[in-house]
C-alpha cells in the first residue's frame, strides 16, 4: 500500500510538515503576491516603502496634501469656535433646530415629524436661522 503524499512548508528556515489545503494556500498565496508585484511592476507603479534609503522613510518625503497648513487648521478652529458662539447666542428653538439638523443629522423633514410642525414652517425657520448666523458671524468677525 502506498504512503500518503506528504507537503512541507518552510517556516523560520525549517520544513514543517502540513495538511495538503495547507500547502495548497500557501502555494497561492505566495503565487498571488508575486503576481501583484509583477502587474505592480508592469505597470510601473511603485511603493512609498522602495524609496526608503539612509534613514529615510519614503513615505515622509511626500506632502500631506489633505491636511492642510498649521495656520490653515489654527483658522477652521478659530471659526468653528466663533460659530459655536454665535449658535450660543440663538434662541432654545433656534439652537435645537440646528442640532438635530447639522450635529443630530436629521432633515427639515424629519425634525419637523419631531416638533409636529409642518416641514416648510421649519425649512423657513432653517433659512432664517441660517441668515442670522451669518450675520452673527460677520459681527464677530469685524471685531
Amino acid at each position: 500500500m502506498a504512503d500518503k503524499e506528504k507537503y512541507f512548508i518552510p517556516i523560520e528556515g525549517k520544513l514543517i510538515e502540513v495538511e495538503e489545503n495547507v500547502y495548497v494556500a500557501y502555494y497561492k498565496m505566495g503565487r498571488r503576491e508575486r503576481y501583484l508585484e509583477e502587474r505592480d511592476h508592469a505597470n510601473n507603479v511603485l511603493s512609498y516603502d522602495a524609496l526608503d534609503q539612509n534613514g529615510l522613510v519614503g513615505q515622509e518625503m511626500f506632502k500631506d496634501t489633505e491636511s492642510g497648513s498649521l495656520e490653515d487648521m489654527a483658522l477652521a478652529k478659530e471659526l468653528n469656535d466663533q460659530l459655536h458662539r454665535c449658535i450660543a447666542m440663538l434662541p432654545k428653538a433656534e439652537r435645537e433646530l440646528i442640532q438635530a439638523i447639522y450635529f443630530d443629522g436629521m432633515s427639515d423633514t424629519e425634525y419637523s415629524k419631531r416638533i409636529k410642525r409642518s416641514q416648510q414652517i421649519v425649512s423657513y425657520n432653517h433659512k432664517k436661522i441660517l441668515s442670522k448666523l451669518k450675520m452673527l458671524m460677520k459681527l464677530l468677525t469685524s471685531f
